[in-house]
């Protein structure tokens, strides 16, 4: 699961039609003849994610007391952002969605999804079980507008194979950014079709962590200016353009996908991804370790991403019961270990991070220690996709191909600026 643009374009449709989706009936509504209720569901999980999910679906299906129906329809990220507004407005949208941290707040700005303060007082969830920032991811201007359904952040895999070959200690793994743009070129063989880390013109993820990390900022604290400019950030950008251009540890211009396919055929000794890499390194036999994040001066500081549960602004209230059940099981231990334990993903529920056998889990464990520091990114900041798909990718790609850092970041600086103040 990559995170995809949120189409604006498509956001503007809600000024023509939303108010009147918000006081009408949805298209499906209520319970059937036979007292059946159906909720249609949209998501993004389409790797092996989905087929998890859809057997979670399927239990709750069968074992639910309540004669609650939950039909799932899986689609990519793109897609979903770009059917969902539109469906929203014509009042066609399904009856919950899940939904990436980074669109969220466009989504609640456009007045799309509904208040989810009320589900903290569902019989059977436990709000204090819930880590505190999990639950800030889904919250905007002091309101709950999505319930976690996964965390995740960015972390660092090795192929200790490939260490291993280059002389390196298999348990060497770099602590710090700096350490990494050391060590990377040394791990890798032109020969082999080795790279010793890639850096992917769409890593925006790696980006910003590795900033915060050294204490740049992207934008000022009120989201009014942009920050980018700084010698912090300039530290940064010249330090992948070294490891990258000058010492070849990876090539130039290459996609997060096309690295993930790198990693799993073994050619790629380090990797910075999200935990959806598991799957596919285990599929793969992989010999790898997961750690997480190097550190750089400000000290320990991680990005908290995920996935929420979203109820549309035209989801019929009548509904809202029944959506609520799903996301009660959703959030119960037997679930969340579940998730965690099959996908390789951080527990966010502290019953599933205290479960004995996922303390014995040695991948859920390590990811989990981000999440004692990570926190959300820019949260309730509108503009963060358009940012990343208009004007730090493709600064990205120029830094990699050996362009000025100091000027592509003054040029990205004041195109900040400029879409902040439109």
């Amino acid at each position: 699961m990559r995170l995809k643009k949120l189409l604006v374009g498509s956001m503007a449709l809600f000024s023509i039609g939303l108010l009147a989706a918000c006081g009408g009936k949805g298209a499906k509504e209520g319970k059937s003849e036979d007292g059946t209720t159906t909720l249609t569901f949209w998501n993004g999980f389409t790797a092996s994610d989905g087929e998890i999910l859809q057997g979670i679906v399927d239990d709750f299906n069968k074992t639910n007391d309540k004669n609650i129906k939950v039909e799932m329809d899986i689609m990519t990220w793109a897609n979903l952002n770009e059917k969902l507004p539109p469906a929203i407005s014509s009042k066609t949208a399904p009856d919950f969605f899940a939904l990436n941290y980074p669109d969220f707040a466009q989504y609640v700005e456009n007045g799309a999804v509904q208040s989810l303060d009320d589900f903290w007082d569902v019989d059977g969830v436990d709000k204090a079980d819930f880590t505190e920032t999990a639950v800030n991811l889904g919250r905007v201007n002091d309101k709950q507008y999505f319930v976690p359904m996964q965390v995740q952040g960015m972390y660092m895999y090795w192929n200790k194979d490939l260490f291993k070959k280059a002389g390196v200690d298999t348990e060497a793994v770099p602590k710090t950014w700096e350490e990494l743009t050391k060590l990377a070129p040394k791990l890798a063989n032109s020969q082999d079709n080795v790279s010793g880390f890639v850096f992917n013109k769409d890593g925006t993820a790696p980006l910003y962590n590795w900033i915060l990390a050294n204490g740049g900022k992207l934008v000022n604290e009120d989201y009014t200016k942009s920050a980018f400019a700084s010698p912090e950030t300039l530290k940064v950008l010249q330090a992948i353009q070294t490891m990258i251009h000058d010492e070849k540890a990876g090539p130039e211009s290459i996609s997060g996908a096309e690295m993930d396919n790198l990693m799993n055929a073994g050619q790629l000794a380090i990797e910075i991804n999200g935990p959806w890499l598991n799957n596919g390194l285990k599929a793969n036999e992989i010999n790898y370790g997961v750690t997480t994040l190097p550190q750089g001066t400000k000290g320990a500081s991680a990005i908290l991403d995920g996935v929420g549960y979203a109820i549309p602004a035209s989801t019929d209230p009548s509904k809202k019961e029944a959506i609520y059940e799903f996301l009660r099981y959703w959030n119960s231990t037997e679930i969340g270990k579940k998730w965690s334990q099959e996908n390789g993903f951080p527990a966010y529920l502290q019953s599933v991070a205290d479960d004995e056998e996922v303390k014995q889990d040695k991948i859920v464990t390590e990811l989990s220690k981000q999440m004692e520091y990570a926190e959300p990114f820019l949260p309730g900041f509108t503009k963060i996709s358009a940012i990343n798909n208009d004007i730090i990718n493709p600064m990205l790609e120029k830094l990699l191909a050996g362009e000025n850092a100091e000027k592509l970041m003054n040029e990205a600086d004041k195109a900040i600026n400029d879409l902040l103040q439109q």
